[in-house]
């Protein structure tokens, strides 16, 4: 509880004032505690109507660098605007939609209440948090999901805290939960930050601590929150205030001073937080921000805030390279191109991609990029559409799980989004987008959990906790077995290059990877693994994988540990040689006469062409096919699948007449795909 002496102190402006001389000034009140009876504010959260603040610009307000006005509206996804992966219009790849069944929704929303509890030992980096709030009164909780079955739906469920619930939520790598969000508190404003804790695995809180924002760092309400830990290891957490105005009403009561940003560091000996490196990062009533309606840590731990009103992405950023975002960078992180792409919700996975959305009942998520890696994205692309957003600046939900799925809620604030402000009154859900090469390109999702009652509950909110076990997923790539250039082909032999692919596992056949737990999928499919292991795995692309790009995903005891894109094509041909690297003698035999020796071969067995089989892998899809042996046309006896080992292809072929010495080989398919010109057989 706090005590007089702290009731007594003075006014906020003037705090802000004298703050503002000195942002790394101590802030020595981060510890004190508040009344843990403080209820989230909903009403005042559903009355910050994005419809009311979009284009307007408050007096001494921030002036973003483009004017929003005159923007101008997206209308339509078009061609240029999907994915081209690979090179080609037949590599575009569509945006995203949500595969929606009313049968499943019903099922989701009627049976979620009575999902199982998460079993003992799940770990944080699988449970997603969210909110659900009452619209008609404080009741409200903290909600665990997790998809057991991997089939993005979610199969258990534990209510974490119900004290009230939170407008935003974020996991900490200790394993605390940080909730915010906005209240009153004798008559007074404030935004709210819990610490709650589960100190015996059972994903319930048994503890918690609750402090004052607007009495301890000027900041009259909550909106969003995000946890990080410095290069030292502290534990920090960031909290912003929203900065909703009403451009129509100067004098709606629900007005604030411009958004605020507050860094606060962890002192575990207290529990509270570490008044010497706890600051302000933006002042309330400052101007530097308009909205800050959602905050993201990339990965370098540079924050992104999102500023609805301004079109654009800020940036604070780390300026000392300690791990810990201090200064506001005065160019954004990205301005956005269309009026109605404005920045409601962001994410960022591990590689670096941002996810944004704005409002609209059809509207659409973008992935953005930075390409030249100069600290500021260069391009947006649109990678789910048809998403139900509501227009609100507090209720909304937007993160990515480790393994790249990006969650969304859509119809955040449910029956209380009126038809007559714009809204659809559709139930509160989130839905799940998979991205398993986590590069943005999003497959179509589908519903992952509903609120439990669509007529009463809004959602907010989304938070995975930090994966503290496994290293952050690898990059791979793959290419053709035998050649080990260009793309893997259809039907063929494959080899997965990367560091870390089988966390220290090997094996020599399907069985090893089987029972040592090393998987590998193409598009979700799953593909034999022949041999493997930290460094290269061997695989059979089957046909049934297909061509074009595709994800290919390295799991280990069910958990991903390398994923990209590849290309795989429909024929390129590739010989196996004896030193497995692509250069150099063949892997040949001698069929003539049933011999089956290697080479040197006799250039005639029997007064006739020696007939030599020579082995690799992508051709078959593409005969008949050309072989060029010593710069010469050699006829070609057989062409195709070598017996049923699957993806290991033949030739058998004659030897040219005059052909003698070290020769090279030259394989050419109907399409033109030609072989590596420093295969050699040699001819005696």
């Amino acid at each position: 509880m706090r005590t007089e002496s702290l009731h007594h102190k003075a006014s906020a402006s003037l705090v802000v004032c004298l703050l503002a001389l000195s942002p790394f000034a101590p802030l020595v009140r981060a510890q004190n505690r508040v009344d843990e009876r403080l209820k989230p504010d909903v009403e005042r959260a559903l009355n910050a109507r994005t419809n009311e603040s979009t284009l307007g610009k408050r007096k001494g307000g921030y002036a973003p660098m483009q004017i929003k006005a005159t923007l101008p509206e997206r209308t339509s996804v078009s061609g240029d605007e999907m994915r081209a992966e690979g090179g080609g219009t037949d590599k575009l790849k569509p945006p995203a939609r949500l595969v929606r069944s009313k049968l499943a929704s019903s099922i989701m929303q009627q049976d979620s209440v009575s999902l199982p509890r998460i079993l003992a030992g799940t770990p944080l980096s699988w449970i997603l948090h969210t909110s659900e709030l009452n619209i008609q009164s404080s009741a409200g909780t903290v909600e665990q999901y997790v998809d057991a079955t991997g089939d993005l739906a979610a199969d258990e469920r534990t209510t974490f805290d119900a004290s009230g619930g939170a407008f935003d939520v974020a996991i900490a790598r200790s394993g605390a939960r940080y909730e915010v969000y906005s209240a009153t508190l004798n008559n007074r404003r404030v935004g709210v930050l819990v610490t709650a804790l589960d100190t015996n695995g059972d994903y319930v809180r048994d503890s918690s601590s609750t402090f004052d924002l607007e009495r301890d760092f000027g900041l009259p309400s909550a909106a969003a929150v995000v946890s990080g830990t410095s290069r030292s290891g502290r534990e920090f957490v960031i909290v912003s205030s929203s900065g909703y105005y009403n451009f129509s009403n100067p004098n709606d009561p629900n007005n604030e001073p411009s958004a605020g940003v507050v860094l606060l560091v962890r002192d575990p000996s207290t529990g509270g937080f570490d008044s010497s490196l706890s600051r302000i990062l933006v002042h309330v009533g400052s101007n530097q921000l308009n909205n800050a309606n959602a905050l993201a840590l990339l990965p370098n731990n540079d924050l992104l805030i999102a500023d609805f009103d301004s079109d654009e992405l800020r940036i604070v950023r780390d300026t000392n390279a300690d791990g810990i975002p201090d200064t506001l960078d005065a160019t954004p992180y990205y301005r956005y191109r269309f009026s109605n792409d404005a920045p409601l919700d962001i994410a960022t996975n591990s590689r670096g991609v941002v996810f944004s959305h704005s409002v609209g009942n059809d509207t659409v998520m973008l992935a953005l990029y930075d390409d030249n890696s100069d600290g500021r994205a260069d391009r947006d692309v649109v990678v789910v559409e048809g998403l139900s957003i509501d227009n609100n600046l507090i209720f909304h939900g937007l993160t990515t799980d480790r393994e790249g799925t990006v969650y969304v809620i859509e119809d955040a604030s449910g029956a209380a989004d009126l038809t007559k402000d714009g809204g659809n009154l559709g139930t509160p859900q989130i839905d799940a987008f998979p991205d398993p090469a986590l590069n943005g390109v999003l497959r179509d999702g589908s519903i992952f959990a509903s609120a439990d009652n669509g007529s009463t509950q809004a959602l907010s909110g989304l938070s995975f906790g930090v994966e503290t076990a496994l290293p952050a997923i690898a990059r791979l790539t793959m290419t053709n077995s035998a050649s080990l250039r260009g793309n893997a082909a259809k039907g063929g032999l494959a080899t997965i290059f990367g560091t870390g692919l089988t966390l220290g596992r090997s094996g020599n056949s399907s069985a090893d990877a089987s029972a040592r737990g090393v998987q590998v999928r193409i598009e979700g499919r799953t593909v034999p693994v022949l041999s493997f292991n930290d460094s290269q795995i061997n695989i059979y692309v089957a046909d049934a994988a297909g061509a074009g790009v595709g994800s290919v995903v390295v799991y280990v005891n069910g958990n991903v540990i390398a994923a990209d894109d590849v290309t795989v094509s429909n024929d390129n041909p590739g010989l196996f040689t004896i030193s497995q690297n692509g250069a150099g003698e063949g892997v040949a035999l001698m069929t003539s006469g049933m011999q089956y020796t290697r080479s040197p071969f006799n250039a005639k067995t029997s007064g006739q062409a020696t007939v030599v089989a020579l082995f690799g892998t992508g051709w078959r899809n593409s005969l008949p096919l050309t072989v060029r042996i010593g710069g010469q046309a050699a006829t070609v006896e057989y062409a195709g699948p070598s017996g049923d080992f699957g993806g290991l292809d033949q030739i058998n072929v004659r030897i040219p007449d005059g052909v003698t010495g070290t020769a090279s080989v030259v394989v050419t398919t109907a399409s033109g795909a030609t072989s590596r010109s420093d295969v050699v057989v040699s001819i005696k």
